[in-house]
């Protein structure tokens, strides 16, 4: 028997405004509760109001996710990356994986200093290639989109 197939999106945004660390941390408890409930895995990684994230779950729950998620007030400048069916989920380890370099939110489950430490390449191991590409693209500063006064 195959893998179960999954719907994998990756998609960039900017925050419309400046979000404090108390704010990022209620998103990314908010996120990993939802997207558990759900059965939706990916990571999402913000830099200075700039966002990355990847959702992958049942087409059936990711397309309509993303629907609401694009919506979302806080947010604009929306840019789907890449929207593909994969052999199975890249990120099935953690439900939502999140970084920020703020004091507060350090000792939140899910937390990485992507920008401080270098991210741990081999928790991509399993990711596709394409996936990886774009997660180290926003990790050197390409796709990041900062918020404008």
């Amino acid at each position: 028997m195959s893998a179960q197939r999954s719907h994998q999106l990756i998609y960039v945004s900017a925050a419309k405004a400046p979000m404090a660390s108390v704010e990022l941390a209620d998103l990314l408890m908010k996120a990993r509760t939802n997207n558990k409930r759900l059965g939706v895995s990916g990571m999402l990684i913000q830099h200075e109001g700039s966002f990355l994230q990847v959702l992958e779950g049942a087409p059936t729950v990711v397309k309509p996710l993303f629907a609401r998620i694009e919506r979302d007030e806080r947010h604009h400048r929306v840019v789907v990356l890449a929207q593909k069916d994969v052999d199975g989920p890249s990120f099935g380890d953690w439900s939502m994986g999140f970084v920020e370099d703020a004091h507060a939110i350090r000792d939140l489950p899910g937390f990485n200093d992507f920008f401080r430490r270098g991210f741990e390449l081999a928790r991509l191991a399993s990711a596709s290639r394409h996936a990886r590409t774009l997660i180290e693209a926003f990790a050197e500063g390409r796709f990041r989109q900062y918020i404008r006064a």
